[in-house]
């Protein structure tokens, strides 16, 4: 009797532990160059209501002359950022960068001139104190070594002391998170965008397809990640342009209105769409029977990937970040809607 009332009280007990609701906070990112205070984008800030906005502060590449690492796409803030919701904000480094950087000694100049620029960056933001800093780059197994090298000797600066260090996660990196390695930081962000092959020519969407996204997670990847990951989710769309089965390049302004002109563009399939002619539009020269792919997420395609995310748990309350924050993006993604994407990771 004494037994069955164990096992009684320990089920009991595990179906309560299942049964125990997150709290997701959800967010933005903001990825342009400069901030105006946009209403449209205030609005969505206050409304849905985001609880942080990462901001990427800037990039950095390999000038091509000098061959060194070089701060590029500086952030600059227009108009005052709003007071409610802390800023995190966010360094974006070309993977190139690491080859130019040959010992720790190199890594340790690089380390203070970021942390002296970002510190800089940051000096007039509204929120005194930085809780969060963010280091986004797809780091291969050639470049662990000295990106996870640079990640160590961030958190031994000054300016880093007492603040959380988030670092971004691609999808192949946590398949092969073996050969990948996992970044010393305090936890991750994975990237549920960009998981196919752009430069593929083909019918097919390289931002958000369900079916490599579960080849990439399994059925316990996620779950079983050695850092706490927070999720993001992709608001964009794009137009990938092809000739003679090559990659050429991403058309910004050449959207769904400008593919259904049937007078200009033979549809393909479900998202291909190619040239009947010799054609000049919005600035782009358009060969006769190149190729273009209409890539985009829409909701239901976000609810989808946010079921099959949210299956996957760990004992940690996520943030769910929007990418991203821009007016022009967000009319195709009502308000309510999001909020109800986001509450899927309860």
């Amino acid at each position: 009797m004494r037994l069955l009332l164990f096992i009684w009280i320990t089920l009991l007990f595990a179906s309560c532990q299942e049964a125990v609701e997150r709290h997701p906070e959800p967010a933005f990112y903001f990825w342009k160059q400069s901030w105006i205070g946009n209403p449209v984008e205030l609005q969505y800030l206050q409304q849905l209501p985001a609880k942080k906005l990462y901001i990427k502060m800037f990039d950095v590449t390999v000038d091509a002359v000098s061959g060194q690492p070089t701060p590029v796409a500086i952030f600059r803030q227009q108009a005052p950022l709003p007071a409610e919701q802390p800023v995190v904000p966010v360094i974006f480094i070309m993977n190139e960068v690491w080859a130019q950087l040959k010992d720790s000694l190199a890594i340790a100049g690089f380390t203070e001139k970021t942390t002296r620029l970002l510190e800089t960056l940051t000096a007039g933001l509204p929120n005194k104190s930085i809780q969060e800093i963010q280091i986004d780059c797809d780091w291969t197994q050639t470049s662990s070594s000295p990106y996870f090298n640079y990640l160590t000797q961030l958190q031994q600066q000054p300016w880093f002391k007492g603040k959380t260090i988030s670092a971004t996660i691609r999808m192949h990196q946590v398949k092969y998170r073996t050969s990948s390695g996992t970044p010393p930081v305090d936890k991750g962000l994975l990237m549920c965008y960009n998981m196919g092959d752009l430069r593929k020519a083909g019918d097919h969407n390289s931002i958000l397809d369900l079916e490599t996204m579960q080849a990439y997670i399994g059925s316990d990847r996620i779950t079983n990640y050695p850092l706490p990951l927070d999720i993001a989710l992709p608001l964009f769309d794009w137009t990938v342009l092809f000739e003679q089965g090559q990659y050429k390049g991403i058309l910004r302004n050449i959207g769904t209105t400008e593919l259904s002109n049937h007078k200009l563009f033979i549809p393909q399939g479900k998202q291909l769409f190619v040239v009947k002619n010799d054609t000049l539009i919005n600035g782009y020269l358009l060969r006769k029977g190149s190729e273009l792919r209409r890539e985009a997420t829409n909701i239901g395609l976000l609810k989808s990937a946010a079921h099959m995310l949210s299956r996957q748990r760990q004992d940690y309350h996520p943030t769910i970040i929007f990418y991203h924050l821009d007016a022009a993006t967000l009319k195709n993604y009502p308000l309510h809607e999001l909020q109800e994407i986001y509450r899927l990771f309860n």
